[in-house]
């Protein structure tokens, strides 16, 4: 009896028929505004496509040019083309993902979960972001720490050598403003704003600063 009671108090309620009718409604304008969305871009998901197919090169030119265009359009009109548009060129962009104004992704080659929002003027490199991620305004997601080649290679002479890494950043983390990502960041973190990310930031954690350190934050004198 008291096993039953039990289960029927942690049992979420299911949503009635009207939300989830609601929810069916507005999931298909999302659907119909993004198809309109991608015609509209279809020019420069072409160009990119066939940019894509020239051997032995990893040419982004057109790619480049989209992203610029599209990264300068306000208002919703411009969060559902950018989406369109990386959606249809880069190797995995969810379609129920946001990118507000000015915000850009660098490499086709990035992946973005559902539900995660890239912040306006932040700008990703070669990254793997999870779903549920917010991503504040200015930030910037560097494709490792030695995209020129590390000290010691540029001492060597090496100026040529470009090193690049796929940034991973995990589900449900929030990363604040102006904040650098140099390492991977892991599931349900926090990164305070303008805090650099030098070294890999494990599951769960907070950090802060420049380098960005762990820290516990205890919120419970401010109620």
């Amino acid at each position: 009896m008291t096993s039953t009671s039990t289960d029927s108090a942690t049992t979420s309620p299911k949503p009635s028929l009207a939300n989830q009718l609601k929810f069916a409604v507005r999931r298909l304008a999302k659907r119909a505004v993004m198809a309109v969305a991608i015609i509209i871009v279809s020019p420069l998901v072409i160009l990119t496509w066939l940019e894509g197919l020239v051997p032995r090169r990893q040419l982004e030119r057109f790619f480049g040019c989209g992203r610029e265009m599209l990264a300068l359009i306000p208002t919703p009109i411009g969060e559902y083309l950018r989406l369109a548009f990386y959606w249809a060129t880069c190797s995995h962009i969810s379609p129920d993902a946001c990118f507000l104004f000015g915000s850009m992704v660098a490499h086709r080659g990035t992946t973005i979960g559902a539900k995660t929002v890239v912040g306006a003027f932040s700008r990703i490199g070669y990254a793997d972001i999870g779903s549920s991620v917010l991503i504040a305004s200015g930030v910037s997601i560097i494709s490792g720490k030695y995209g020129h080649g590390s000290p010691e290679q540029r001492l060597a002479g090496q100026h040529s050598l470009i090193t690049v890494e796929t940034i991973t950043v995990g589900d449900n983390s929030w990363i604040g403003q102006d904040a650098i990502l140099m390492a991977h960041v892991g599931k349900n973190c926090t990164v305070a704003a303008g805090s650099v990310v030098y070294k890999d930031v494990p599951d769960g954690v907070t950090v802060m600063g420049n380098p960005a350190r762990k820290v516990s934050l205890d919120t419970s004198h401010e109620r």
